[in-house]
């Protein structure tokens, strides 16, 4: 399913407004254009938590090291079946073994393929590596997550089993870019996957819908904020705040849920 790794990527769907039309700035302030790296935040939950479950195994996404994760989770049992996640209703997961220290996690999105990704575990069973194949839509290249065991012996039932915690000098950077030409704003996510916005207050079709909404609508609140809420079947699915900081190097990312929770963050510095 898409999961954490796509609401980390493709979190340019998510976008939302609120307030009335007066209010609205359709053209995107200069702060905002160019192109941004994610980067750790101050405290940051960059964990995954990987547990037996049934007869396999359970995947938390933005666990901190004490435990505590954010309610993001698949479970997978390897028995090649479809299972759902948290998160997206529309999303499913199957789950094989290709051997001691491999496995393939097929994904689907409303019944169709959207993703391959592939677990590989280093022989001395102390890194992690998750490759990340996207099919619908395609990807213009794999993307590479790198984890490192932390605490814990390796489990002797499944050496998946434990807490893995990012490596960020490792693996593909995470980068996404604003461009504008005139009114007219655009975002390209790490994929390469183009998404146009309208920022008038309105409601607009996705032309790259992914995980959460069919509609979108956004607005620049002032020239270093900008909020966006996506919608689907005409009711709110999340709303995401970038919030740049006074100087234009850092943004920060605040995803909050249908009711309005802050459910997490990103934080990303200015690359040019």
């Amino acid at each position: 399913m898409k999961h954490i790794f796509l609401i980390l990527l493709l979190t340019g769907t998510l976008w939302a407004a609120q307030g009335s039309a007066n209010q609205v700035a359709t053209k995107p302030p200069e702060k905002i254009l160019g192109s941004w790296k994610r980067v750790p935040g101050p405290d940051e939950p960059s964990t995954l938590k990987i547990e037996p479950e049934g007869r396999g195994i359970k995947l938390s996404f933005g666990c901190k090291q004490d435990g505590a994760c954010q309610d993001i989770y698949i479970i997978g049992n390897y028995d090649g079946k479809l299972h759902k996640g948290s998160g997206n209703a529309s999303s499913e997961s199957s789950f094989r073994k290709t051997n001691d220290r491999g496995i393939v996690e097929d994904t689907y999105s409303s019944g169709k393929p959207s993703s391959k990704i592939t677990f590989q575990l280093s022989p001395d069973d102390r890194t992690l590596t998750r490759i990340i194949h996207n099919i619908d839509p395609p990807e213009l290249k794999d993307f590479t997550v790198v984890y490192d065991r932390i605490g814990r012996p390796v489990s002797k039932d499944d050496a998946f089993i434990g807490f893995w915690k990012r490596d960020w000098n490792r693996g593909d950077a995470l980068v996404v870019k604003y461009t504008s030409k005139g009114n007219a704003f655009t975002f390209t996510d790490p994929r390469g996957v183009v998404h146009d916005r309208n920022c008038d207050g309105n409601d607009h079709p996705d032309n790259a819908p992914v995980i959460t909404g069919d509609l979108y609508s956004c607005r620049f609140l002032d020239d270093g904020t900008y909020e966006s809420v996506s919608k689907r079947s005409g009711k709110v699915v999340s709303t995401l705040t970038h919030t740049i900081s006074e100087d234009g190097r850092k943004m920060v990312w605040t995803f909050r849920n249908a009711e309005g929770k802050a459910t997490f963050e990103y934080t990303y510095e200015k690359m040019n």
